[in-house]
């Protein structure tokens, strides 16, 4: 039995009798609870861009738009008030998650312990979540098409589509903790259901690839390699035949510098193909097809 196993054995038993809770873990979980609404709510925001383990590995192009217009220069994001509160969410479940760890008999090493990776540049800095039974282990809520689709289909599908560079950021707390990374410990934020992620017994092809993909991207970023997108806009489809129009692709869509990228005259329309009263909306780059009215 691993310790998510022991977890959840201790929210099974809940369901039919009390579980003890030490005072050490609730004042701890409060503390933590504590530290994650100062965090999202009254801690000063760095403005300065930064090269960090939890960042280092997502796309080349977005971590060089952070970087030219970090500073205060004003960029048009598009975010959404309920957004303070999905990361808010994520903090508290992350504790709640470790909280349970510490009344299961799991062998807790570290918990949220900063960290350093030493560059060609400068040392980076990071914050591993947890280390149990001597191996790393990294955090993550996700939603539910996350949980089954993603996480769900194990560590190497992923890696396939690892744009939040989540591989990254494990192997580097890794490096730095000398310790092996251990994967996700996973949580769905809608169901409450657990998973554990990990990482096949001989990861070195994991590993040496996500180094060299640490090691170009900081380059590319201290040395300002010249600009270049890393995605093309995608032909949209609606009931796969093609419409004639260009829309964003899913990392694009969610990326706070789309319009710094593809420019201002990209627009967030609904998707011109439904009928449906209430379709759903989609970043369009060039409309050749419009959507009729509806009266």
């Amino acid at each position: 039995m691993n310790f998510l196993d022991e977890v959840k054995d201790v929210l099974s038993q809940a369901q039919r009798q009390p579980v003890a809770v030490p005072k050490p873990i609730l004042d701890e979980f409060l503390k933590d609870c504590k530290q994650a609404v100062e965090k999202q709510f009254t801690q000063t925001r760095e403005s300065e861009f930064r090269i960090r383990m939890s960042s280092i590995g997502k796309p080349l192009c977005q971590l060089q738009m952070e970087k030219k217009y970090s500073g205060g220069k004003a960029i048009q994001t598009y975010e959404n008030y309920n957004n303070k509160l999905r990361f808010l969410f994520g903090d508290l479940l992350e504790a709640v998650v470790i909280m349970l760890l510490r009344i299961t008999k799991a062998k807790i090493q570290g918990v949220q312990g900063n960290v350093k990776y030493k560059t060609e540049w400068f040392d980076m800095k990071g914050t591993y979540d947890i280390i149990i039974d001597d191996k790393v282990y990294d955090i993550k809520t996700a939603s539910p098409f996350a949980f089954e689709k993603k996480f769900g289909g194990g560590f190497e599908n992923v890696s396939k589509d690892d744009v939040f560079g989540y591989i990254t950021q494990g192997y580097l707390y890794s490096e730095a903790t000398k310790k092996p990374f251990g994967g996700w410990i996973v949580i769905n934020k809608s169901t409450g259901e657990l998973l554990l992620s990990e990482p096949p017994e001989d990861d070195s092809q994991y590993r040496k690839e996500a180094l060299e993909k640490v090691h170009a991207n900081t380059k590319a970023l201290m040395e300002d390699k010249p600009f270049e997108k890393c995605f093309d806009l995608v032909e949209e489809k609606f009931y796969k035949k093609p419409t004639g129009n260009k829309v964003l692709g899913t990392v694009c869509s969610y990326c706070p510098f789309k319009q710094k990228c593809w420019g201002d005259d990209i627009e967030y329309l609904p998707q011109q193909q439904s009928k449906s009263y209430n379709p759903k909306y989609v970043w369009y780059v060039e409309v050749n097809n419009p959507r009729e009215v509806i009266e």
